[in-house]
């Protein structure tokens, strides 16, 4: 998991399928609500997943030794 939504690649997608890194992304929310006019609450949950793909065709490398 990472908390900036970013991935830091080491190796090229030329050895995978399409030449494409494959994941899918999923987001889930935890929602309470409140309506206290109509006398009424609840909570739920809702989750979303999209498949994407990604190519990497260069990984810069940097050597300090």
């Amino acid at each position: 998991m990472s908390p900036d939504c970013g991935h830091r690649y080491q190796r090229t997608a030329s050895d995978k399928p399409d030449g494409r890194y494959r994941g899918t992304a999923t987001a889930t929310w935890s929602i309470t609500w409140n309506a206290p006019a109509l006398g009424d609450a609840g909570e739920f949950t809702e989750t979303r997943a999209t498949a994407w793909t990604a190519w990497v065709g260069e990984v810069q490398v940097l050597n300090t030794h």
